[in-house]
């Protein structure tokens, strides 16, 4: 696969943010449900690298379906199914991480309809996702 065109500083500096965002979600992933639910800093903390976290990949998979694809997506979601459909990464992978987009609108715009519950949850059962992505874009920057 062919990665010409691609800036690679700039994937890698996102990489970085993810990476960051990741090991700081996992603390929060050891809490205890009621005391990380009621403490509001720990939640609008965790609101926080979550976003960061899926806009950092969102960068990422932009870039790519821009510059390997030569298409803009619509939507946020659709820049991960875009990857899959064309294969430049697991299609099963692709449409966990759109929804993952969809979760991260809602964060976004909607606050008063999210349930830190799910929030957690998503800390403690989905943060594996996003290492997978990270795994198959470094075969595409790596040209493996």
């Amino acid at each position: 696969m062919n990665n010409q065109g691609l800036n690679i500083n700039k994937i890698r500096d996102k990489i970085s943010d993810i990476k960051q965002s990741l090991k700081i979600l996992r603390e929060y992933a050891h809490e205890e449900d009621d005391n990380f639910i009621s403490n509001p800093e720990k939640v609008g903390a965790a609101r926080y690298y979550f976003i960061m976290l899926i806009e950092a990949c969102m960068n990422i998979a932009n870039h790519f379906c821009t510059r390997l694809l030569e298409k803009a997506p619509t939507n946020y979601a659709e820049t991960f199914l875009l990857l899959g459909e064309h294969g430049h990464i697991n299609s099963e992978l692709s449409n966990k991480l759109a929804q993952m987009a969809r979760f991260r609108n809602l964060l976004v715009h909607g606050y008063a309809k999210v349930d830190d519950r799910k929030l957690l949850q998503t800390i403690r059962e989905d943060l594996t996702d996003v290492e997978d992505f990270l795994k198959e874009i470094g075969k595409i920057i790596n040209n493996d």
